[in-house]
């Protein structure tokens, strides 16, 4: 028996040997390494005429233990549908930018230096089209991605993020120096109003710069160089000096938000509680300068040279029009249905399309273009027309008009305006 079981044990042995062997049945085949690059996004993200210009991010492969490392390559669209794998082995170094591993991804931008992939410069006004390619380690193919978007570089305004802040999205001013102030109008509309307002420097350093308040919504700067500071939630604008120092101003408000201060020194205010503006004068008389159903939660206000106010409605998409007599009429229509604030500089108005998260020129007899924003909420950068806004609230120009800064939020569970980015555009086209 012990010879038969013997017998038996060796047929069965020699049975799985032949099974995976190279001349009889199906190996197990090895399992195939993923080193595949995912989401690639390329924006034209500065004005250098150069491959400076060329942003490009994407996330690495789920396991990224096979790559050695990665290729980046921009290929005249032309000749993108032509452009596979050998075709990207066989690029010469200095055509394409080599990215180490970084554990993460990865978003970085071009040296000025790099050429395309057929070994030319890459100019304005020539359409690009960007591959990445993850070159493995011993044994292990490399893989290419499939083509980005194209890509034409061209001077224009550029959209990225400045600072982040631990705020709620309230009002934006900006002062004589450069200087960006945002308020914390608090986490969402049902949650604790905010109490303070931050300070960010032309370089991008936040801090705290006032607090005390009771839901920090609209601001601007007075005549006398002070901040003026509404509080939506108990009704009184306060007065905030350049050295952080918070007083009360007046109060007996409904809601207040936006304000401005016309040549004669008046402060008028939005007061979204009842539909009104109101009129303060430097004696702190307090009249009803405007009202009526022409308002819908009167939001922004602004001032031309020739003292006609304008308001950004938040309950709708309308820019209202009244003249220094107070007679009120509509001079434009957003989409979105909900307007945030508005600004007037340079001879024109700038008006936060708030729910179409975009930005918007608005000449004086009310022709309407379109400035930053695609649409899609989001915080994507580069040009401003391709960038992304979420739920923007207010904005304000550098002195010199060369930028305009925007508070943006980026909400967290429970906190529809909490925490917040403070945007930059760097303008060129306006």
């Amino acid at each position: 028996m012990k010879l038969i079981s013997r017998i038996i044990a060796l047929a069965i042995l020699v049975i799985f040997s032949a099974c995976g062997s190279s001349d009889g049945g199906d190996p197990t085949p090895e399992p195939t390494i993923d080193i595949a690059v995912r989401t690639i996004l390329v924006s034209d993200s500065e004005n250098n005429a150069n491959a400076s210009d060329i942003k490009v991010s994407f996330k690495i492969p789920f396991d990224e233990t096979s790559v050695d490392h990665y290729r980046v390559f921009v290929v005249k669209t032309s000749g993108a549908s032509a452009f596979d794998l050998a075709a990207a082995e066989a690029v010469a170094a200095g055509s394409y930018l080599r990215i180490n591993k970084t554990g993460s991804a990865i978003s970085t931008s071009l040296s000025e230096n790099t050429l395309d992939s057929s070994g030319e410069a890459i100019v304005e006004a020539r359409s690009y089209t960007v591959f990445v390619l993850s070159v493995g380690t011993t044994d292990v193919e490399g893989v290419l991605t499939k083509a980005s978007t194209n890509l034409t570089l061209a001077k224009t305004d550029i959209l990225e993020i400045f600072a982040e802040l631990p705020i709620g999205t309230g009002g934006v001013i900006v002062d004589a120096d450069g200087n960006v102030y945002s308020a914390d109008f608090g986490a969402s509309l049902s949650s604790a109003p905010g109490t303070s307002l931050y300070k960010i420097t032309p370089a991008g350093e936040a801090s705290l710069f006032a607090s005390g308040f009771t839901g920090a919504s609209g601001n601007t700067i007075g005549p006398d160089g002070n901040i003026y500071q509404s509080n939506i939630g108990n009704g009184q604008i306060s007065k905030v000096t350049m050295a952080g120092e918070v007083t009360g101003f007046v109060s007996g408000m409904s809601s207040p938000v936006g304000l401005v201060f016309d040549a004669a020194g008046n402060l008028y205010v939005c007061n979204c509680g009842d539909n009104t503006i109101k009129k303060v004068t430097p004696a702190l008389q307090v009249t009803t300068f405007a009202s009526g159903t022409i308002f819908n939660c009167p939001n922004g206000i602004a001032i031309d040279n020739t003292g006609n106010l304008y308001v950004a409605n938040f309950g709708n998409g309308r820019v209202i029009k009244i003249t220094p007599e107070g007679a009120s009429s509509t001079l434009a229509t957003l989409p979105g249905s909900n307007n945030g604030h508005l600004t007037f500089f340079g001879g024109s108005l700038y008006v936060v399309a708030r729910g179409a998260n975009q930005i918007y020129k608005v000449s004086l007899g009310g022709a309407t273009s379109l400035l930053v924003g695609n649409g899609t909420r989001g915080h994507g950068e580069g040009a401003a027309l391709q960038g992304e806004l979420s739920l923007p609230n207010d904005l304000g120009f550098s002195p010199d008009g060369k930028f305009l800064y925007i508070n943006d939020g980026k909400p967290t569970a429970g906190a529809l305006f909490k925490p917040s980015y403070i945007k930059k555009v760097r303008l060129e086209k306006n």
